[in-house]
C-alpha cells in the first residue's frame, strides 16, 4: 500500500500532525457534549493555538519540499497518490491564510458555537448576530486568501467537496426542484409526533439498535448526547455519535442516531492500514452524507426495520402500535420547519433555502442583520410555513456557528447519491467505498464503481415510493 521512500518519509513526519488534529478533535468533541460553558475561553484560546502549531508544522520546509517531489513521481500506488492529493490540498489551505488569521477563525468559530446554543435556548437571534456577522466576514476574507474562478461560494464550497462550484450546486438544484415540488403533499398529522416517550427507555433503545448495526458498540463506539446530533472519529478505533431528546416524537431521536450511525459507520470501515495518514476516513462529504442519508432513508424508514424493532417503540411511547402505523409515521410527507427532521421530499428545499442565503451573504447581496427575515421569506416561499421561534428557524443548525459556510448542499448531494446504495449491505460499502478511505475524489469512486452521479435515480425512486405505493 505505502511502498515509496519518499511516501514512507512523509507518513512519518505526518504523524506530528495527526497527533495534533487527534487531540484537538477530542477538545471539540468535549466542548460540545460536557465542558461547562464558561470553559470556553480557555478551550478557544487552546484550539486557536493549536490550529497555528498545525499550519507551522505543514508549512515546514523539508516537508513541503517531500509533497512536492513525491507529486513528479509517477509510479505510486492509488494510496500514495491520494495522500501526495490530500496533502497538496492542504497545503493550498496553509500556505495561503495568514497564521493570524487561522488563529482568530478558530478562537471565534469556537466560541460562537456556545453562543449559539445560549441563543438556541434563548429563541433569540439577535443575540447570535454579532458572532454571524463576523463569521461570515471572515468567510469572505478566507475565500479571497483562496481565490477562486466565479465566485467566492465556489472556495468555500471546495473546502467541503473538492471541485464543487456554486454553477453545479445551483444547475442541480435546478433540475430537481420541480419535479420534487410536484411530489409534495400534505399528510395529517401522526399521532405518533404527539405521544410522550420515555427518555431513558429511548436511549436504551437507540444503543440497542446500534449494538444490533454495530456488535462492537461500546468498545469502539459510543452514543451521547448534545445540542445538535453529530460524528467525531478519533480513529477507526474511536468513533463517538451523539444524539439528541425531546419530550414527543421519538423518531426525532432515533432517525437522528441511524443518520449518525452512518457517518460512524464509514470511518469505522476505513482500512486500519489508513489510519494516522492523511487518507484516512473519508473526506468527501457528498460520499459521507450518502452513507449517513442511506442508513436514515433506506434503512431507518425501512418496513423490515420497524418490523424488528416494533415492540420497542411500543415500550418506548407505551402504546400498542402496528407496523403500518409506524411506518405511516416515519415516512409520511408535509412540510415541516426542521431540516434535520424533514422527510424525503421536503428536505432539499431547506437545503436550497441554506444555499441560497450562504451564498447571498458571500456575494454582500444580504446582511445578517436580515437573514432570520430571509430565512423566514424562503420558508413560506418554497414550504408555505413560517417559524413562530428563532430554534426552529434560523437558530435550529450548529454548522453557521461552526463557520461551515458552504457545507449544506453536500447534504442533498449526499442524499441523492445515497440511492445507488438501495439493497447494498455494510460488507458491500466497505469493500467499494469505506476501505479506501479519502484514496479517491468523489468522481473517481463512482468510476471505480462503474456508477455516475445522476439525480433521476433518486427522483424515480421518490416517484415509485411515494406515487405509486402512497406510503
Amino acid at each position: 500500500m505505502f511502498k515509496n521512500k519518499i511516501i514512507l518519509k512523509i507518513l512519518d513526519y505526518y504523524k506530528d500532525i495527526w497527533a495534533l488534529g487527534y487531540t484537538s478533535a477530542i477538545a471539540h468533541w468535549d466542548l460540545e457534549t460536557y465542558m461547562p460553558p464558561k470553559g470556553i475561553e480557555h478551550r478557544a484560546e487552546g484550539l486557536g493555538r493549536m490550529a497555528t502549531i498545525r499550519q507551522k508544522l505543514f508549512l515546514d520546509k523539508e516537508f513541503v519540499g517531500l509533497i512536492h517531489k513525491a507529486y513528479n513521481i509517477k509510479l505510486l500506488t492509488d494510496q500514495e497518490k491520494g495522500v501526495v492529493r490530500v496533502l497538496r490540498r492542504s497545503l493550498k489551505f496553509y500556505e495561503k491564510l495568514p497564521k493570524k488569521f487561522i488563529e482568530e477563525f478558530e478562537k471565534l468559530t469556537n466560541k460562537a458555537t456556545v453562543v449559539w446554543r445560549e441563543a438556541k435556548g434563548k429563541d433569540n437571534y439577535k443575540f447570535f448576530e454579532p458572532s454571524l456577522i463576523k463569521i461570515f466576514g471572515m468567510n469572505r476574507k478566507m475565500a479571497d486568501y483562496l481565490g477562486y474562478k466565479d465566485s467566492p461560494y465556489d472556495a468555500l464550497l471546495d473546502l467541503f467537496e473538492e471541485g464543487l462550484t456554486t454553477r453545479q450546486v445551483q444547475e442541480f438544484f435546478d433540475e430537481i426542484r420541480d419535479p420534487l415540488q410536484k411530489l409534495i403533499r400534505y399528510d395529517k398529522p401522526h399521532f405518533l409526533e404527539n405521544a410522550r416517550y420515555n427518555k431513558n427507555k429511548l436511549r436504551a433503545l437507540n444503543e440497542k439498535i446500534l449494538r444490533f448495526l454495530w456488535p462492537e458498540f461500546g468498545q469502539n463506539f459510543r452514543l451521547d448526547e448534545s445540542t445538535h446530533p453529530f460524528t467525531t472519529s478519533f480513529s477507526n478505533l474511536d468513533t463517538r455519535i451523539t444524539t439528541w431528546y425531546h419530550e414527543r416524537d421519538f423518531n426525532r431521536s432515533l432517525l437522528a442516531t441511524v443518520h449518525e450511525f452512518g457517518h460512524a459507520l464509514y470511518d469505522m470501515q476505513s482500512d486500519p492500514a489508513l489510519e494516522m495518514t492523511p487518507i484516512a476516513s473519508g473526506s468527501s462529504l457528498v460520499i459521507h452524507e450518502s452513507q449517513s442519508r442511506f442508513w436514515e432513508n433506506f434503512v431507518g424508514r425501512s418496513e423490515d426495520f420497524i418490523k424488528r424493532f416494533l415492540l420497542d417503540f411500543q415500550s418506548v411511547v407505551g402504546k400498542r402500535l402496528t407496523v403500518d402505523e409506524v411506518l405511516m409515521y416515519f415516512n409520511k410527507v408535509s412540510p415541516g420547519l426542521l431540516r434535520v427532521e424533514a422527510d424525503e421530499i421536503t428536505y432539499h428545499f431547506h437545503i436550497m433555502l441554506r444555499f441560497e442565503i450562504e451564498k447571498g451573504l458571500v456575494d454582500k447581496k444580504y446582511n445578517v442583520s436580515d437573514v432570520r427575515e430571509i430565512w423566514n421569506a424562503k420558508m413560506k416561499e418554497y414550504l408555505g410555513i413560517v417559524p413562530k421561534k428563532d430554534s426552529e428557524g434560523v437558530l435550529q443548525d450548529i454548522h453557521w456557528s461552526q463557520g461551515m459556510i458552504g457545507y449544506f448542499p453536500t447534504y442533498s448531494l449526499g442524499t441523492f447519491l445515497a440511492a445507488n446504495w438501495q439493497g447494498k449491505d455494510k460488507k458491500w460499502l466497505k469493500e467499494h467505498i469505506h476501505k479506501y478511505g479519502s484514496t479517491y475524489t468523489l468522481q473517481e469512486l463512482l468510476k471505480k464503481n462503474q456508477m455516475k452521479f445522476d439525480p433521476s435515480v433518486n427522483l424515480d425512486y421518490l416517484r415509485k415510493k411515494y406515487l405509486q405505493n402512497g406510503a
